[in-house]
């Protein structure tokens, strides 16, 4: 079925329309029989023909989205990304087919739940490996795959149905996962889904109500959470160049330079990649205030540092040189010197 409605013209498909059911019972039957091999093959023909046939769906798009949510919900996979899977059929659907959330926010609202609550199904426990990688290590699995899928999904969400109608619906998911105080990882989840949306916001000041709660959040208890409110003010400072560092800049350097001291390697490197995002599309007015206590830092995190915190640090301190050209001139030859000094131990 799948094969021949990829390549079948649009006018011949419409009679197949009505083996629809049999098609979404191979799915719903799998999964009731828990036979994940079969479930994840139909699921992706599913995909496959979402992407080149989306019509086939319309009208069927609701019903087959209640069908196969509690995939979704299902803990108990082998193979956790089998609940990706519906909602990456929905998500190609609606990028084809934006109308679809357009009107019905109610439904939109439901699947971006669903995403949410993906996002939020991580380990509740934060592994010493996470907090203190091995020496070498590379960024390698820097997020769960719930994470890293359900950010896409709310990136491809945004980008195919318009931020005038997502941007709202999102903003209040993440108020409202952020709000929980009883469960890190729902705040964890709207931080991180919060970090995609930079790329469609046309003005700063749209975000200005969401960036003390993130800012807040570089301070807090877990660390898990700081680094996603790092994660989110270098992603937002990335996707809205100079803009948002002007904006936003007072509030967020004192927030980034108080987690090079943070007491965890993984944060700490991390507030370093997200220094090096500001710093890339910042001013000289904005960084030459803060050059001698960034200085400092980034010379014990490069001295005293586990091999990630070194490498993002030297990543952000050749950052700020690049942008601060002959303003550099003061700071020159106790860096130097000291890298020099620093470089001679390995020898």
């Amino acid at each position: 079925m799948s094969n021949y409605l990829s390549i079948a013209e649009r006018k011949d498909t419409k009679e197949f329309i009505k083996l629809l059911p049999l098609m979404t019972a191979v799915v719903t039957q799998a999964f009731q029989e828990e036979d994940e091999t079969v479930l994840e093959d139909a699921l992706v023909e599913f995909n496959e023909l979402a992407e080149i046939e989306p019509n086939f769906f319309r009208n069927d798009f609701t019903a087959l989205y209640q069908a196969f949510k509690p995939i979704v919900a299902h803990k108990d996979f082998a193979n956790n990304s089998i609940r990706h899977q519906p909602l990456e059929f929905v998500v190609t659907i609606i990028e084809r087919k934006p109308a679809i959330a357009k009107k019905d926010v109610e439904l939109t609202k439901d699947i971006l739940n669903q995403v949410f609550q993906l996002m939020i199904d991580i380990d509740e426990d934060i592994d010493a490996s996470w907090m203190r990688p091995k020496e070498g290590f590379a960024g390698e699995d820097e997020e769960e795959d719930n994470v890293n899928f359900g950010k896409t999904a709310v990136d491809r969400l945004v980008a195919g149905v318009g931020d005038a109608h997502m941007l709202p619906l999102i903003g209040q998911l993440v108020l409202n996962t952020i709000a929980n105080e009883t469960d890190w990882r729902y705040k964890h989840a709207g931080l991180m889904a919060f970090s995609q949306v930079g790329e469609y916001v046309d003005e700063v000041a749209k975000i200005a109500q969401m960036m003390p709660v993130v800012v807040n959040h570089v301070a807090h208890p877990n660390p898990k959470i700081r680094y996603a409110a790092l994660h989110c003010i270098g992603q937002l400072a990335d996707d809205m160049p100079g803009e948002f560092q002007k904006a936003y800049h007072s509030q967020c350097m004192p927030a980034m330079m108080a987690a090079l001291n943070d007491s965890v390697p993984r944060v700490q490197s991390h507030a370093c990649a997200c220094l090096t995002n500001f710093f890339e599309n910042a001013t000289k007015e904005i960084i030459a205030p803060h050059m001698q206590t960034l200085s400092q830092n980034f010379g014990i995190l490069i001295k005293d540092g586990i091999s990630i915190t070194k490498e993002t640090a030297v990543t952000s301190l050749g950052t700020v040189v690049e942008k601060l050209g002959e303003d550099f001139g003061p700071y020159f030859q106790e860096t130097v010197t000291f890298l020099i000094t620093y470089l001679g131990q390995f020898y």
